[in-house]
């Protein structure tokens, strides 16, 4: 996702932006962080009660790091001083654009308790901390780690600080949150799988206002799990309505969609209901785990499931 241009500053009014330093951001970033400021305490009705206007970004907010190495700055928005309600439980926003030719992907758009950046193996690894909410369990906050693919042009999953190799949480923590507020959904997501994010919502009644609350199936973008190079896919639909807010349903099964030579998508696998997916990347190809809700103990029974070519399915692992 292009999300930063040379031509952004006209589009913003403020002329051609120099080139960046390490120490000065881009004028776009700054324009951004300042409106994010601003608009927070704007309210037309009374815009003349309001804090003066902030025309400074506080220190540390936005700072340069280096993720790609390709000679140029990438950029970490720290909301945590910002003054901005973008902290929680969960941590605070952490917003990471990566340079990419003349223009700037985003990389990384989640909240998360830290952020840091280290370098294992020769290459520059994000780590983070979140909530355990992320974990598929209740429990210690968990770590998840990333690096930059320039071919990709996305992070990827690598084992965290701890060596930990299994993503949890339905496949892993993904670093681009799904935001319909800000970005479609359906923007980052293939064909096939738009069509299944448009046909399988399901609207539920609710004590909401309007009545009724609609869900949307979830997806997850994971390693490639069939040993054919390409990343693939973790769809979750919605589970069913419940008959009043007493009612436990049961949850509806994941299912595994593989990346073709083609690139289109088809599915492949399908859990049992209740399940839950882990992915372990410590082999490659990753092995799926198909995990029971009774936990991520020693007596809970995953199934550890491999790519079988001959049979072109998951079998369990021997």
């Amino acid at each position: 996702m292009k999300v930063l241009g040379p031509a952004l500053g006209a589009l913003l009014l403020l002329g051609a932006a120099a080139p960046a330093s390490a120490q000065t951001p881009p004028e776009t970033l700054t324009w951004m962080v300042l409106n994010e400021i601003n608009s927070a305490y704007f309210d037309r009705t009374e815009p003349f009660n309001r804090p003066p206007l902030v025309t400074r970004v506080p220190d540390g907010v936005i700072r340069a790091v280096d993720v790609t190495h390709d000679g140029k700055p990438d950029w970490l928005i720290d909301y945590t001083d910002s003054g901005l309600m973008y902290c929680g439980t969960g941590g605070c926003l952490r917003t990471l654009y990566v340079s990419d030719g003349d223009d700037y992907l985003m990389a990384f758009d989640e909240q998360s308790h830290t952020f840091d950046l280290s370098t294992r193996g020769g290459d520059t690894v994000i780590d983070v901390q979140v909530h355990h909410v992320f974990c598929g369990s209740a429990g210690d906050d968990c770590a998840f780690a990333w690096t930059w693919d320039p071919v990709l042009k996305q992070l990827v999953e690598r084992p965290n600080a701890a060596g930990e190799s299994l993503l949890g949480n339905d496949g892993g923590f993904a670093p681009i949150g799904e935001r319909e507020s800000n970005r479609p959904v359906e923007d980052g997501l293939p064909a096939e799988l738009s069509e299944v994010w448009h046909g399988q919502r399901l609207t539920c009644p609710s004590t909401d206002d309007d009545g009724f609350r609609v869900y949307r199936p979830t997806f997850r973008n994971v390693p490639d799990l069939n040993g054919d190079g390409r990343r693939d896919w973790l769809v979750r639909l919605p589970d069913p309505c419940p008959r009043d807010v007493y009612e436990a349903v049961q949850a509806r099964p994941f299912s595994v969609w593989l990346t073709g030579a083609d690139g289109g998508l088809s599915e492949a696998w399908t859990a049992e209901p209740d399940h839950w997916a882990l992915i372990d990347i410590a082999t490659t190809p990753a092995r799926l785990v198909s995990n029971p809700s009774c936990g991520h103990g020693t007596a809970c029974p995953n199934v550890r499931l491999r790519w079988d070519s001959r049979s072109s399915t998951f079998v369990p692992v021997e």
